[in-house]
C-alpha cells in the first residue's frame, strides 16, 4: 500500500476520534461519566467495604416464607336426634314408628320409611328397631331396650326344724 493512503488513513481515524471527544464533552464544561457509581461518595458504598463482594460469610438474602394457610378442622358432626321409640306398628311389609323427638316439641310423631326427624332420614323400621341415616353416619333406636330390671323378691331361707317327738 502506498505511503500516502495510510497517512490518509491515520488522518481520518484521527479525525474521528476528536470528533467523539467533542460529542463527550457538553459545551457547560461538565465532564460525562459513562459509569453511575463514580459520582458516588465512597462513604456511600459501605455495603462492599463492610461485606467484601467474595467473601464466604456473604450470603443471599433469605427468601421469604410464605405463610401456611392454617386449615381448621372440620366441625364435629351434629349429634343424632333425641328419639324415643313408643311403638311400631307393621302392616303388609310397611311399618310405621310412634316416636317422641324432642325437636318436635315433645310431641308423639308418626313417621314412616324415608321421613325426616331433625335432620336424619328414617331409613328402615324393623319390629322392635327404627334406624335413622344421615349422610354415612346411622343410630338406631329400639323398642324395649330398657328393660325394666325390678328387684328380685328376696328369698326366705327355708328353716329346718327338728319334729318334736310325739308325746304319749
Amino acid at each position: 500500500m502506498p505511503i500516502a493512503l495510510r497517512m490518509l488513513m491515520v488522518a481520518g481515524l484521527s479525525l474521528c476520534a476528536l470528533v467523539a471527544r467533542a460529542a463527550e464533552v457538553p459545551a457547560s464544561g461538565e465532564v460525562i461519566v459513562n459509569n453511575p457509581v463514580e459520582l458516588q461518595p465512597l462513604q456511600q458504598l459501605s455495603a462492599t467495604k463492610d461485606k467484601p463482594l467474595f467473601s464466604p460469610a456473604r450470603r443471599p438474602p433469605a427468601k421469604p416464607v410464605a405463610p401456611v394457610a392454617r386449615q381448621e378442622p372440620p366441625p364435629p358432626p351434629p349429634p343424632p336426634p333425641s328419639v324415643v321409640v313408643l311403638g311400631i306398628v307393621s302392616e303388609n311389609g310397611d311399618g310405621h314408628a310412634a316416636i317422641r323427638a324432642s325437636s318436635k316439641g315433645d310431641k308423639v310423631v308418626r313417621v314412616r320409611t324415608g321421613d325426616d326427624v331433625s335432620g336424619w332420614k328414617v331409613e328402615r323400621i324393623e319390629p322392635r328397631r327404627l334406624v335413622l341415616k344421615q349422610g354415612e353416619r346411622s343410630v338406631d333406636f329400639a323398642l324395649f331396650t330398657g328393660a325394666s330390671k325390678l328387684p328380685k323378691p328376696a328369698e326366705r331361707p327355708i328353716r329346718q326344724t327338728k319334729a318334736a317327738a310325739p308325746t304319749n
